[in-house]
């Protein structure tokens, strides 16, 4: 169609119901959306804006009022129509986030299911060590009848050894009679021994030594505690001053210990050096330690008393 106004050939248009002249869309001040929207009635009502003018004064104004209120309206309605075109991409962005909401639950749920795991370990491990800790009890309880034991048992083999004295310093020899160098030894210290006083003579082996110490058992204990303290106040009796040529060693007159306080000495002793204690000693078979001249002497009966002295 060829528009009155431009001379421009279109291919749709508006036609004036006045003048019957066509007019395009943009010389009729139309849009074509609002040009459809009007109906086919108001269509065929419709006025090109030279006719409108040219109309009565109280109808034009009113025709004027309406075509401006449709106008609106139909602005109104391409504007929400612009805003309703980004519907789609907020739905995709609302799906999107619906997805992203999906797996967050999911990674909730599956968080949920460890912490579950979880709670049930920590039960099952809450339940071992309340096991270990009955088992730990029963330990210690058994640890100290054990502890009771050994202590009785070492008290009952010290008993038996009350009457026995160990003597070190005495080299072995060949076909050696044992009475013999006892007697020896009991005139240098002053403290004759009859025969008929002693139980037993023999060797026993010495811990991580060659060597072996004379072991005499006497009748009675009055009598071993005499003969001990009268080697012991033999300072300085050596093997050669009974028959062991060239042999230096001193003889030592020591109480028979059992193992028990033979390992419990050794650590006495090394606490001794650790901890500047001046003397340790041993007297009855009993375990003793002094800090110096000036301190009480304090008997030691096990570690654990030793471990007091820290």
């Amino acid at each position: 169609m060829l528009c009155r106004d431009c001379n421009q050939t279109s291919g749709d248009g508006a036609t004036c119901t006045s003048c019957k002249k066509d007019l395009c869309f943009s010389c009729a001040n139309l849009t074509e959306r609002g040009y459809r929207n009007l109906g086919t009635e108001r269509r065929a009502a419709w006025k090109c804006p030279k006719c409108r003018i040219s109309s009565p004064k109280v109808q034009s104004s009113a025709l004027h009022k309406k075509e401006s209120s449709i106008e609106d309206v139909l602005g109104v309605l391409d504007t929400m129509a612009k805003k309703l075109d980004v519907l789609p991409q907020l739905m995709s962005d609302v799906n999107d986030m619906k997805t992203k909401m999906d797996d967050v639950v999911k990674s909730c749920e599956f968080a949920c299911h460890k912490v579950d795991e979880f709670e049930a370990k920590l039960s099952g491990v809450c339940d071992q060590l309340a096991s270990l800790e009955a088992a730990k009890a029963t330990i210690t309880a058994l640890q100290s009848a054990v502890d009771s034991l050994q202590h009785e048992h070492n008290e009952k083999d010290q008993w038996s050894r009350l009457n026995n004295v160990e003597i070190k310093g005495v080299p072995m020899k060949n076909n050696e009679n044992l009475f013999k160098i006892v007697e020896s030894l009991s005139g240098h210290v002053g403290f004759p021994i009859e025969k008929s006083q002693i139980n037993f003579v023999t060797r026993v082996p010495v811990y991580n030594s060659k060597e072996k110490s004379i072991l005499i058992g006497f009748v009675n204990r009055y009598a071993k505690e005499d003969f001990v303290a009268a080697g012991r106040a033999k300072k300085d009796l050596k093997a050669c001053d009974i028959g062991y040529s060239n042999c230096e060693h001193r003889v030592y007159f020591n109480d028979h210990l059992s193992p028990g306080n033979k390992r419990l000495l050794s650590r006495v002793k090394e606490f001794a050096r650790e901890k500047n204690f001046r003397y340790v000693w041993v007297k009855h078979a009993k375990i003793h330690v002094r800090k110096n001249d000036g301190s009480p002497a304090i008997v030691v009966k096990s570690v654990e008393g030793l471990n007091k002295l820290q």
